[in-house]
């Protein structure tokens, strides 16, 4: 019974190694996610705290800035994709405060998108006008 095992894990050894999951990480925002983001083209111009600044390799809005780790990039329905961002954050009113923290971010078309932290909280946004 002995040899039969040694010999099943001999071959499973030898099979490829496949990748089974349709996950890819990268450490930075695609371009088409850069800018600004506002949940109003009123709270754009006002410059409002609820704002989303989304860098290459980082977002910030009133609560802090977070740099981020990794971002992994999911298939969605209708051919769009999920970014959800694997990151740690500072705190803006405290700069030895800081949290893991990820944010998910869906592109609806090229100037509108939804994000949030968890797909039951994903709000709409659009991208504010380059200054």
């Amino acid at each position: 019974m002995n040899w039969l095992f040694a010999l099943l894990c001999t071959v499973l050894a030898m099979l490829p190694r496949t990748a089974f999951s349709d996950e890819i990480q990268h450490p930075v925002f695609p371009s088409a996610i850069i800018g600004t983001w506002g949940e109003t083209a009123e709270k754009c111009k006002a410059k409002d705290g609820s704002n989303v600044e989304i860098s290459p390799g980082k977002y910030a809005d009133a609560t802090g800035t977070c740099e981020v780790r990794w971002i992994v990039i999911t298939a969605g329905g209708g051919g769009t994709s999920n970014y959800a961002a694997h990151s740690l954050c500072t705190s803006a009113k405290d700069a030895t405060k800081t949290e893991t923290v990820d944010i998910i971010v869906r592109l609806q078309g090229p100037d509108r998108a939804v994000m949030g932290r968890s797909f039951n909280d994903l709000k709409s946004y659009q991208r504010c006008p380059a200054e």
